[in-house]
């Protein structure tokens, strides 16, 4: 079993028998066996930790998540409906069914609600991704698998009703409080650092090349593939986004094959 693997399964364990603030880095380590550090890497931060191990219990151990999970179901509807700006609590908290301070007692303000959508979303990313890369690296042509991957990911933004990237660049675009920032900073720390993770375990496996640091690698594939998104929102007319798959898959795959 892969360390990220072994350090869900841990994660999941003590979910089922602890609180969520009572379990640290170190715990999940012992039973991973992995050193601590791995396991901040991975999560990011001890809040998105946390958030995870909640994410884990029963919803009967916890009713206070439901409602969390109900308000967030809620936002993304809401959000991909009038986007960013056009959203508000009052009208979050209607499709929820709950009043305002209900939204509030679990979101304090918009913009956090908003952050916490970002969060589920990478989250739920990292899940995903070891497995997606662990098909990808051990086809028979690599560069085409990862063509394939980034052709669905592409049509995928290409279709997508609710707009996803343009809702996040258009929070991001906004964002000058610095509360939203460091929020922003510590979400993203954890997709990097997660990535980093499960980059380094194809190196150690030989499947991709070891003289790539990997945690410059997580920010560039991330970057790269963020970037050719933005500038497709920008100008789709000279951003054919799942055409230029072919030549973006070239592109990693010469940086990162191991022969």
């Amino acid at each position: 079993m892969k360390p990220h693997d072994r350090i869900l399964a841990a994660s999941k364990e003590l979910a089922t028998k602890n609180p969520a603030d009572k379990i640290t880095f170190a715990d999940i380590a012992e039973i991973a066996k992995v050193h601590w550090t791995t396991v901040r890497r991975y999560f990011g931060s001890k809040e998105g930790m946390r958030r995870r191990l909640v994410d884990f219990q029963e919803p009967n151990q916890n009713h206070h998540l439901d409602t969390r999970t109900n308000i967030l179901d809620s936002a993304g509807k809401v959000f991909g409906e009038l986007g960013y700006e056009g959203a508000t609590l009052d009208l979050i908290a209607e499709d929820a069914g709950l009043t305002k301070g209900a939204v509030y007692w679990h979101f304090s303000s918009k913009g956090d609600l908003f952050i916490e959508l970002i969060n589920k979303s990478l989250t739920n990313l990292l899940v995903e991704l070891p497995s997606q890369l662990e098909k990808v690296f051990k086809s028979s042509s690599p560069e085409q698998a990862i063509n394939r991957l980034l052709k669905s990911q592409f049509q995928a933004c290409e279709e997508d009703k609710s707009q996803q990237p343009t809702l996040f660049f258009e929070f991001i675009s906004r964002r000058r409080d610095s509360e939203v920032r460091e929020k922003l900073d510590v979400v993203f720390a954890k997709l990097f650092a997660g990535t980093e993770v499960i980059l380094e375990d194809l190196q150690k496996r030989k499947m991709i090349s070891e003289k790539v640091d990997a945690s410059s690698l997580s920010v560039t594939l991330h970057g790269l593939i963020n970037g050719m998104v933005l500038m497709w929102m920008v100008s789709p007319s000279s951003v054919p986004l799942t055409q230029m798959a072919d030549s973006i898959s070239k592109i990693i795959w010469d940086g990162i094959n191991p022969k």
